[in-house]
């Protein structure tokens, strides 16, 4: 992802390129390294049931995904 503008009022906590994918009953586990090497897990809940074939199709989607993680307000240094 480039590392652009994140939108009005957010700033770019980290880019994340997702090295693994996991299926769960409800969704997705998606975990990745971040650039300053710290590891990161994300995981996506659905509210209604998802088919294996489409469940199937979405973790290779999410597989060659990289998640964008930005907050609202100014990130401190530390936390």
């Amino acid at each position: 992802m480039s590392q652009g503008r994140t939108g009005e009022g957010f700033s770019l906590v980290a880019d994340i390129p997702i090295d693994a994918v996991r299926a769960t009953a409800a969704g997705f586990v998606l975990e990745g390294r971040g650039g300053d090497q710290g590891d990161f897990r994300l995981e996506l809940h659905f509210d209604y049931p998802v088919d294996a074939k489409t469940r199937k199709v979405l973790g290779e989607l999410l597989s060659q995904a990289e998640v964008r993680v930005s907050r609202r307000g100014a990130v401190r240094a530390g936390g």
